[in-house]
């Protein structure tokens, strides 16, 4: 797991016009995602006493926490998570996350993929069961979403 805290230092750029904090630094991880595409940038919300399905994909994902507090999983490694806080979680690693307390967790999903078309989707780890493959469905962003 590549964890960033919201702590780091910040520089000054665009003639002194704004005040940036880089996550991931300019050019820091060409070599690594060389060949993707951007497969999806989403904001979602868990409620608490949830757990986001354990998953994998042939993906890079960075989860930024909005709100909230949480507990993040890849693979053998966690961190826990205050707003402000990235975590890239890199291809096909197993991940999850889930909220901390009593409060609903906010974050954003941003994901670049190096899957070909003919295998969008994901692989489920179902905690106590065998892992199985989802696809992605084709619906279009107008498509109402079906009903948990």
């Amino acid at each position: 797991m590549d964890f960033r805290s919201n702590e780091g230092p910040t520089v000054s750029e665009h003639a002194d016009t704004c005040t940036t904090r880089f996550y991931i630094e300019k050019e820091e991880l060409r070599g690594e995602t060389m060949g993707g595409y951007l497969e999806l940038f989403s904001r979602f919300r868990l409620e608490p006493g949830t757990r986001l399905e354990p998953h994998s994909h042939n993906s890079d994902e960075l989860y930024y926490l909005l709100s909230g507090r949480a507990q993040m999983q890849v693979g053998d490694e966690t961190a826990h998570l205050a707003p402000g806080d990235l975590v890239r979680i890199p291809p096909n690693a197993v991940h999850s996350i889930w909220p901390v307390g009593d409060e609903a967790i906010e974050a954003l999903a941003i994901g670049f993929s190096y899957m070909p078309e003919d295998r969008i989707g994901y692989t489920a780890h179902p905690i106590g069961g065998e892992p199985y493959w989802v696809p992605h469905d084709k619906r279009s962003a107008s498509d109402p979403v079906p009903s948990q």
